[in-house]
């Protein structure tokens, strides 16, 4: 068990006037880094593409369902049409989704007075359009209309 001791003590400990690392051992640390961040900030990249489409679809769902909602609770077939809004409130000469002082005559039907995105529905309450920015950005790839 002595002779393990002493080799050990030989060659673990390095060489005599060795110091730190040798530079081809810091570049192979620096490029296995290098990669490392390069496939994390690729996989973030998706993730926040992923996100804006997944946030374009819930707030589509929640519009198209205050429609809905006011339609049968108005107890309409039509109603009139509506483009690039994001204001849901009565003052966007359409309909009242969102009421600022509601009440059992005149409910809410969404949960905000703003969205995100502008929407288009036609007089049958059928969502057309969605915008990011008024009539000049386009919703993410991917969020669903009708």
């Amino acid at each position: 068990m002595q002779g393990f001791y002493v080799w050990v003590n030989k060659n673990m400990r390095g060489r005599k006037g060795q110091q730190g690392f040798t530079l081809i051992e810091l570049l192979v640390v620096v490029t296995i880094l290098g990669i490392l961040a390069g496939i994390v900030t690729l996989s973030l990249v998706g993730l926040t593409t992923n996100a804006s489409v997944q946030s374009c679809n819930q707030e589509y769902k929640t519009v198209q369902a205050a429609l809905d909602a006011y339609m049968a609770d108005q107890n309409v077939d039509t109603i009139p049409a509506a483009t690039d809004t994001h204001d849901m409130t009565s003052d966007n000469g359409s309909v009242a989704l969102y009421n600022t002082d509601p009440g059992p005559t005149n409910p809410n039907y969404t949960r905000n007075g703003t969205t995100q995105f502008y929407y288009s529905w036609d007089t049958h309450g059928r969502i057309t359009n969605i915008y990011k920015d008024g009539s000049l950005g386009a919703a993410p790839a991917g969020c669903q209309t009708t």
